[in-house]
């Protein structure tokens, strides 16, 4: 065999050897009375790092749990690259990932809250403290994140959101993201709620590391202009980035390692 081939397939065996592993975990939700599955990349053990921070990685409209590693296999490569374990809950097709009064099928918030992550700390070498969770998301699941960040500020020190429906009044109340928040068979019930949140509005100073990001061709590019600019106004920190790009896979193939980048140095702070 030819030297170098040999070399090559060597190098690459002795990667696959301590790549990180990716677990399809399936999860019974007592909020949902069903099953709910997750995807868990788990980076390779190193003698000098026995646990890790955990980073979760929300999906966006239409999407489920399997979509990201689907889309992005090299979140494999980048759990090994920024040390930490990738969840990629399921959100459902529509939620916003928040628990729906109208509709027990429907309590994202409640399952990745009160049983999702209570899962992967046991279950996972993961380092368990506020300063070393992240959560993040593209599109819908960018709302996802902040929601469930500014809520639970005690579980997260740092957010993100690529192209985030960060603002959902551009929505029309017929819009299928819609119907999942309004009362379809007499009035609006929290459609009114969730187009008024903002995570502007729900932070002081200080409280939680943010980045966000949006492409320069994305429909969405004004609303996440909107909240950088209300951030701004109220003095909260954060990273604000726009780049070329449109609101499709090219683009956050590219931006869920800038994002890890920021929450590596997070993570990474004394």
């Amino acid at each position: 065999m030819n030297k170098k081939l040999l070399l090559s397939l060597l190098f690459f065996a002795a990667i696959s050897a301590h790549a990180a592993t990716v677990d399809t975990i399936n999860i019974f939700s007592a909020a949902m009375k069903r099953n709910i599955k997750a995807i868990v990349i788990q980076p390779s053990n190193t003698p000098e790092r026995k646990a890790f921070p955990v980073f979760y990685l929300l999906h966006g409209f239409g999407g489920k749990y399997s979509l990201w590693i689907n889309k992005v296999p090299q979140l494999q490569q980048l759990s090994d690259k920024y040390g930490c374990i990738i969840v990629c809950p399921d959100g459902g097709y529509t939620t916003l990932y928040f628990d729906n009064p109208l509709d027990s099928s429907s309590k994202f918030e409640s399952h990745f809250i009160g049983e999702l992550m209570p899962y992967i700390e046991k279950h996972y070498p993961t380092l368990n403290d506020r300063k070393f969770r992240a959560i993040s998301g593209n599109s819908m699941g960018g709302f996802g994140a902040y929601y469930l960040a500014s809520r639970h500020l005690d579980l997260f020190y740092a957010a993100g959101s690529m192209s985030g429906v960060l603002d959902l009044n551009p929505f029309s109340p017929n819009s299928p993201i819609s119907k999942k928040v309004t009362d379809t068979t007499c009035c609006k019930v929290n459609w009114d709620k969730f187009t008024a949140f903002n995570i502007a509005d729900s932070l002081k100073p200080g409280q939680i590391r943010l980045i966000m990001d949006c492409g320069l061709d994305d429909y969405l590019l004004q609303v996440n202009r909107n909240v950088h600019k209300k951030l701004m106004d109220r003095r909260i920190a954060h990273d604000y980035i726009e780049r070329p790009g449109r609101h499709e896979w090219d683009y956050w193939k590219n931006a869920v390692e800038f994002q890890l980048l920021f929450f590596r140095k997070a993570w990474d702070e004394k």
